[in-house]
Order: C-alpha cells, then structure tokens, then sequence
C-alpha cells in the first residue's frame, strides 16, 4: 500500500548490534555432509529492495499488515555476496515488528526506521503504519468532560487533548490508549500546545496557564498575570509563544512562558491564534474580528472584517496563506494581493457550527464542529469548496490537530475522540 505522506524524520536512529555471522553446522561421519561457513569479504554497502525496486526509501503498510523486504551486500569491487547473513531490525518494534528473512508486520500506527546491517555497512528506509481502519472512527478517550484542545507532535505517537475541569488526557501509542494527567487545576483547559514530547502548554479560564517539562507526568501552574478566559495557546518555538482569550487579551512570552506581558488591543472575545515562524501571526475573535501582527506580536492590526460572524478558529502556513473558521459555516481565507495578505470570505453552509480548523498543507484544509452531529469538512483547494466527511458521533467536535495529510484528531463534548489515517477518506 503506497500513500502520500510527511516524509520528514520524526525517529531518533538506534546503533543496531551486528549480527554474528552464520557458523558451520558439523555433520557425522568422515567430514562428509559438513556446511562450511559463509565467508564474507570486505563489504562497500548494502541495499534494501522491495519488490525489486532498489531506489525505495519510504513505504507505508496498515496495523496486521504485512511487506516482504529483500537486501543485497556488494563487495569492495561493487558485485553482490549471494547469501550474505544480514540483520533486520526496527527502530520502534511497536509499531513494526521484523523476521530474520526482512518479512515486516505492522502492529501499532506511527512511523520507524527499518534497518538492515552487516559486516559494519547498513541501509535504512522509512516505514509509516497506518490504522487498519479507513475514515474517521472512535477512541475510547475513559473521559466524558468536554474536550476543548488537542495537540500532537510529529511522531502522531504522544498526545494530548485537554477540556473542562482541568482534564488532560494523554497518549503515547496514536490514541489507542488515552491516560488521565493530574493537570493541578481545575479550571477549565480550552487549548493545549508541545514544543516537543516533553515541553508543553495548556491554558483556561481565569487566565490559567500549566507548564510540563516532562511529558504530563507532572504540570506545574504558571503565573500569567491575566484574570481573562484564555482560549488558545500557540508556540512557534519553545520559548516564544502567545495565548489568546476573553476581552481581548492578547499574552506573548519570550523566555518558555515564565513571564507573559498582556495586551487588549480589542474588546471582543479572541478564540484562537495562529503564527507562521515567530513573526507573522493571525488572531481572529468575535463579530468577525481579526488581527495581524508582523513583529512577534508587539503590535497587532485590526483588519477589515469580511464578516461580522463569530470565528473561532484560524491556521497560518505563511505570509500568504491562512484560513479561519466560525458561526454559520464561514471560513474566510487569505490571498495574495499585491505582495500583501487579503482575507476573502468563503462559507460552508449556514447550518455549519464551526468551531476549529487545521490546513496540514496548502490546499488541504480541515474544519470541525457540529451540524445536527459531529462535523467534520474538507476543502481540497485551499477552501474554496468543501466536502462533509462521515464522523461516528452525535456531539460537537470542538478543535482538530494532524500531523500530516493522513493522520489527524477531533476532540468535543462528552469525552470524545475520533480518529482518522486515511485523511477522513473512507
């Protein structure tokens, strides 16, 4: 199964132990019926191959899946050592497992290094494992507050969603299992955002904000200096980061959120916050309002509306392209005019509750939220049209995280979670 995906390196190399190479099997009898042992020359490299294709350096297989792999070692003098003993391995054998013949079973979702070695010489490729399952389909989160925020790092391995009460529930395995965190709080969490798998954020009401320097295990209250509702939280790198929230308020940190320095640059309810590098960022509120800054958040402008509508949620890939999302299915969009960003309205329908989005490209965008039940919609061209995708709850869906094209999380009312590694296609 060959499926586009993000290519980019999301695991850490492990030194593979050299195999030992084949001894001689002793017969009986005379010296006859002996094997003698292989002997292997210097070696200059060896190749993975699937199914004859020697180039391949990435593949994709589903969870209870299987791919036979081959490998051919070349001497110094660049020809092949038939039967050369050769050493398979994962760098994560739980999510794939491999045999001694390069035979590999996939046996939990997210992406590893397959390694085969010999002699010193070695040849790696990538290998991501998707869920069996097409389509969007249910995790058991074990919670049933509403979940406001969800948030994962690049592996699509450790996650974390966050909601009312000071919930934050967390995931090392791609949602398989979800695990409670004790957060020290018990205001509600509406946003939560990792720098890494260990750093991360969450903020709430009355301008409560949790740092975790280890993964959940433990998070510490930090101090913000705002009574205001945060709303959402975003970090472009691990010490410059900005909340959003209730009044207006708008909180930027410069040194990993020890200290945050508040501002209102309008009086409307701001929900979420989107930056491209630590620059360029959008926050977009209540009665359609949005606000630019290009100077880390120094200064914001107040852009001309395109609608008066509530939006509740905004992604930024760059200068030029970012989208939103919000009341009556509005999802206003950024063009390039003239060397400067434009936001044109767009609108999904006006039964469509719009809540959260995410763009994991250019031209692919997500939208949750809720329309007689759990919605979720797709726009393929960069938001001009949109497309319902089939979603197994009745509640609202309150934001969406993806870690690529393929893989990606809603979270909403009553604890829940769904699930998708095919792109919401079924």
């Amino acid at each position: 199964m060959n499926l586009a995906f993000d290519s980019r390196p999301h695991c850490v190399w492990r030194p593979v132990v050299a195999a030992a190479l084949v001894a001689a099997t002793l017969a009986a009898g005379c010296g006859k019926g002996v094997t003698r042992p292989i002997v292997v020359p210097p070696l200059s490299r060896v190749v993975i191959a699937a199914g004859g294709d020697t180039t391949v350096v990435a593949d994709t297989l589903l969870v209870g899946g299987t791919l036979q792999f081959l490998a051919t070692a070349f001497d110094t003098g660049g020809s092949p050592v038939p039967g050369a003993p050769l050493h398979w391995s994962s760098t994560e054998p739980a999510i794939f497992g491999v045999t001694s013949s390069g035979r590999v079973t996939g046996l939990g979702e997210g992406q590893a290094l397959l390694v085969v070695e010999i002699s010193g010489v070695s040849d790696s490729m990538s290998l991501l494992v998707l869920p069996g399952s097409a389509g969007w389909f249910a995790q058991v989160s074990n919670s049933t507050r509403q979940l406001n925020g969800v948030f994962f790092v690049p592996d699509g391995r450790h996650g974390w969603a966050v909601g009312d009460g000071g919930e934050i529930l967390a995931t090392t395995d791609a949602g398989e299992n979800w695990a409670r965190q004790v957060s020290n709080t018990l205001f509600n969490l509406n946003a939560v955002w990792f720098t890494d798998a260990d750093s991360g954020w969450a903020v709430g009401n009355a301008g409560m904000a949790v740092h975790t320097q280890d993964g959940g295990f433990t998070w510490t209250p930090l101090p913000t200096g705002a009574s205001e509702n945060l709303m959402d939280v975003f970090f472009a790198y691990p010490d410059t980061g900005w909340a959003v929230g209730s009044s207006g308020a708008i909180l930027r940190s410069f040194d990993w959120g020890a200290t945050w320095i508040k501002q209102n640059p309008t009086s409307f309810i701001l929900h979420s916050v989107s930056f491209a590098g630590t620059r360029r960022g959008w926050a977009v509120g209540d009665n359609g309002t949005i606000l630019g800054t290009t100077d880390r958040g120094l200064n914001w402008t107040i852009e001309l509306p395109v609608t008066s509508l509530s939006l509740r949620g905004v992604w930024r890939r760059d200068e030029f392209v970012a989208f939103a999302a919000g009341q009556q299915g509005v999802v206003p969009r950024t063009r390039n005019v003239a060397g400067l960003p434009v936001w044109e309205l767009q609108n999904t329908g006006a039964s469509n509750q719009l809540e959260g989005m995410f763009a994991p490209r250019d031209t692919t965008v997500f939208a949750v939220g809720f329309n007689g039940s759990g919605l979720v919609l797709r726009s393929g061209d960069a938001g001009v049209t949109w497309s319902p995708q089939s979603v197994p709850l009745p509640t609202m869906l309150r934001d969406v995280y993806f870690v690529d094209e393929l893989r990606g999380w809603a979270v909403g009312d009553n604890g829940r979670i769904v699930h998708t590694g095919s792109g919401g296609r079924p």
